[in-house]
């Protein structure tokens, strides 16, 4: 079997995320096996203290490869990452992901030989108990679609040959890019691990529980129309 670095390359859309990205960064050194892994940071011109921190990860964390290139909104930071894309997967993670694990991706990597999009459960990184609900209430419905996948950018691990022959991430929708791309694969090629990442509730505050939890179901609703996904709801604020 090929090397972690060998198989994977991590691809990372970062606007100000100065209290979160150094985390994520860590979470991948703290990682089995992924010694000389590329870990691609498409910053998106953030105005924090972003950059910085990503330069002081770059000579703290030797274990990793890490660069950064300019990103743009999400689903064009992440297909600009995967443009330079070289090995045979492709692990997309948002920028307040935390790989709580240590062996989550070399358990990925294990798995890439049988399947082509490959996910794990999402829990809160947060003490709310709300919050909490909802992670369980998201992970339990993903379970029950096993039929059709749904996957987001949490942590999203596809094959470059499969990404790229699906066009990408739509660049013309405003959220749900990576629920939109992973419902284009066919139910065989998509697994779930039985582990976890962690999140920050954030989004879930910022647009309040009731407002996100419609969003959910309206995106469920309205999953066959573009358009639907092409309004502007100040989802990436």
């Amino acid at each position: 079997m090929k090397k972690i670095s060998e198989l994977i390359t991590i691809v990372i859309p970062c606007k100000n995320e100065e209290k979160y990205i150094g985390k994520t960064l860590s979470s991948i050194s703290g990682q089995l096996g992924v010694d000389g892994i590329r870990v691609i940071v498409a910053d998106a011109n953030s105005t924090d203290r972003t950059r910085e921190i990503i330069g002081e990860c770059q000579k703290k964390l030797n274990k990793l490869n890490i660069e950064i290139i300019e990103g743009g909104p999400v689903s064009v930071g992440r297909n600009r990452g995967a443009s330079l894309v070289e090995t045979p997967y492709v692990l997309f993670i948002d920028a307040d992901t935390e790989l709580i694990e240590h062996d989550i991706i070399s358990q990925a990597a294990f798995f890439t030989a049988s399947y082509h999009l490959i996910t794990c459960k999402t829990v809160s990184s947060s003490t709310s108990i709300k919050s909490k609900v909802i992670f369980r209430a998201f992970n339990f419905m993903r379970a029950c679609l096993m039929v059709k996948p749904f996957c987001t950018g949490v942590f999203f691990l596809t094959s470059m040959d499969r990404f790229v022959h699906l066009g990408g991430f739509d660049e013309t929708v405003t959220n749900s890019e990576d629920y939109l791309l992973s419902k284009k694969y066919r139910g065989f090629e998509f697994l779930i691990m039985n582990r976890r990442v962690t999140q920050d509730d954030r989004r879930f505050k910022n647009m309040g529980y009731f407002k996100f939890l419609k969003m959910l179901c309206l995106n469920y609703l309205n999953r066959n129309d573009l358009n639907h996904f092409r309004k502007n709801i100040n989802y990436w604020q």
